[in-house]
């Protein structure tokens, strides 16, 4: 596997399935040996369908989850936090090249 470089642009696993772009700021081997990687990324969300327009509950001003311009709590797998609008931020995200699942990263689908 090509190990992902700083700024390599790859693929990230929204907690509903949905793939969305990501830039790496961060990676190494899941273990020593293996060839599959674990990165940490930034994630660029869809600005018309996966971020809030109003807040979830007029009350909470807490939770930087809870404003308008931040992702829908239920797009976040665990893991990730939204921390900046329209982006997430990713701690340890495994590769996952076959399954694909929920919170994982992989190298772009090629179409031919």
């Amino acid at each position: 596997m090509t190990r992902p470089t700083i700024g390599r642009a790859v693929h990230y696993v929204l907690a509903n399935g949905q793939h969305r772009a990501a830039t790496v700021v961060n990676a190494w081997p899941q273990a020593h040996g293996e060839q599959a990687y674990i990165a940490n990324l930034t994630v660029q969300l869809d600005q018309l369908n996966d971020l809030q327009s109003d807040r979830v509950e007029e009350g909470d001003l807490s939770s930087p989850n809870s404003r308008a311009g931040y992702a829908r709590p239920a797009l976040v797998p665990q893991g990730a936090t939204a921390r900046t609008p329209g982006t997430l931020a990713v701690g340890s995200a495994k590769n996952d090249e076959d399954a694909k699942a929920p919170g994982t990263w992989h190298w772009p689908e090629r179409d031919e």
